[in-house]
């Protein structure tokens, strides 16, 4: 049976570990605000999916850098839960689902099926054109305008 003084001790030991991993994992890359907006034809585009996809450098492991856009056609990136994307080149995909309404008498109680409103023009990273800079500091996007 273990004392309970060397059963704190393990566990502060392994706390520690955790928090210094955890520490050295968040601060090895800075995230830069990223702020952009997405039109359609010209206008707004709510709902769209922005992500950043690093051209290179990126792993399986890599948390993907996202936004949605408002009604407004507005969006902030994001990295997990905090803003912003850390500094390099990137590759852009943007979808924007839209629910498929029933046929009428239809009756269903399976997830309402959605599609994608730009039908996947820019939705896959190896055919995407557009490709952003992102660097240190406040990045502003000049808008992505779909046709």
């Amino acid at each position: 049976m273990i004392n309970n003084g060397v059963r704190t001790t393990s566990i502060l030991l392994f706390v520690a570990v955790l928090t210094l991993l955890s520490t050295s994992c968040s601060s090895s890359e800075s995230l830069h605000p990223v702020q952009g907006k997405v039109l359609h034809n010209g206008n707004p585009l709510p709902g769209a999916l922005v992500t950043l996809h690093l051209k290179s450098g990126g792993d399986l492991k890599t948390i993907p850098s996202t936004g949605l856009s408002k009604e407004d056609g507005t969006f902030t990136i994001m990295t997990g839960d905090k803003t912003g994307a850390p500094a390099g080149e990137y590759v852009v995909t943007i979808i924007c689902s839209e629910i498929v309404k029933p046929q009428p008498g239809v009756i269903s109680t399976a997830e309402p099926e959605s599609v994608d409103r730009l039908k996947g023009a820019y939705a896959n990273k190896d055919n995407s054109k557009i490709v952003v800079q992102i660097k240190s500091g406040p990045n502003q996007l000049e808008p992505f305008d779909l046709k």
